[in-house]
């Protein structure tokens, strides 16, 4: 049964398969398409007929990818959980997944949350390389850096089944590391980028900073795949790119409309706050819904901050007058009290 998002658009077709540590685990209907477009295509031989043993094969990469993604999205939701705080929901589809997750707004947190889910993948990597080498010796592990692009080479004779699928489990791990390494909205990469700059620049200059560079980045990206004639690289770089433009302009809109704070908001783009069902005749809010949902939340919650630091601050300004009488106030204390009088004048008034 779908249940995310509205039906009507098929962005957020998802269905849900499971929970696991409390944290609901959908997948999302074009992954599934994929997967039986890959062990149909295997299915067909290259003689036209039907190949079982190629379909397997395909069956069984896909189902280690969907294991490999679902672990590294885990990984992001204790990144959160660890940092203080939470994890509700993991989306599976075509370029990855999505942990719908709520750290605390801070930069630390934040950068625990997207380090924490490259790093399950060098786990990954690092105890499939050591089981490697113990069976046959350090040219069993399939990685070659000098490789451009790839630089896993899978096709390392062997009679050993077992070796065959540790190799792919190590490719697959190795190539997604790569990918969300890259410094490109919504991928690893450019959250770590906008975390590292967070403290020394302000959450939104940060931001600003990250998306820029995430948009050259793609475009490399993009010319890469172009030159070498990886589709699927060229795809990846024009989701990046149209991310990274958004994320852009909702940080040039923030920037202009003086809500600049430097907690920031919830991840968006590739972890975004679930909110649960959402008052829509039951439904759950779709993944765009959610970061719109996110960002309106965010925003009240700085205000309300704001609100009651701009409160404790007439207290005290009216204590000081009441002590030491109002020719103790300084400029930026009378400028204070004038804006919090005018502001209530104005309450009342509406």
């Amino acid at each position: 049964m779908f249940g995310t998002g509205n039906k009507d658009n098929p962005l957020n077709w998802s269905f849900r398969v499971g929970e696991l540590f409390g944290i609901s685990i959908r997948l999302h209907v074009l992954f599934v398409f994929g997967a039986i477009f890959l062990i149909g295509r295997a299915l067909v031989s290259d003689t036209g007929g039907i190949g079982l043993s190629g379909a397997l094969d395909a069956l069984i990469s896909v189902a280690i990818l969907f294991l490999i993604v679902l672990l590294h999205e885990f990984g992001h939701c204790w990144g959160a959980r660890r940092s203080g705080g939470e994890a509700d929901e993991v989306l599976l589809w075509p370029l990855g997944g999505l942990a719908s997750v709520r750290p605390p707004h801070t930069p630390k947190a934040h950068m625990l949350t997207t380090v924490a889910g490259p790093m399950v993948n060098v786990m990954i990597c690092t105890i499939v390389a050591g089981i490697l080498v113990a069976l046959g010796g350090w040219g069993a592990v399939p990685w070659n850096p000098f490789r451009g692009f790839l630089p896993i080479n899978l096709n390392i004779d062997t009679a050993d089944a077992f070796q065959h699928w540790l190799r792919v489990v190590f490719g697959l791990s190795y190539v997604i590391l790569l990918f969300n390494l890259m410094p490109v909205f919504p991928f690893d990469g450019g959250r770590i980028l906008q975390a590292f700059l967070w403290p020394r620049r302000g959450f939104n200059q940060s931001m600003m900073t990250a998306t820029y560079v995430g948009m050259v980045g793609a475009i490399v990206l993009g010319l890469g795949g172009f030159f070498t004639g990886a589709t699927m690289m060229i795809g990846i770089a024009v989701f990046g790119y149209i991310t990274c433009y958004y994320e852009r302009r909702v940080a040039k809109m923030r920037e202009l409309d003086g809500d600049v704070n430097e907690f920031g908001y919830d991840f968006s783009g590739g972890y975004t706050t679930l909110e649960g069902q959402a008052d829509n005749g039951g439904k759950t809010p779709g993944y765009f819904e959610r970061r719109r949902q996110a960002k309106v939340e965010a925003r009240e919650q700085r205000e309300a901050e704001h609100r009651q630091k701009m409160e404790r601050e007439v207290d005290r300004i009216l204590a000081k007058v009441s002590n030491l009488g109002i020719d103790s106030l300084t400029t930026e204390e009378n400028r204070i009290l004038a804006e919090e009088t005018k502001r209530q004048q104005g309450t009342k008034s509406s």
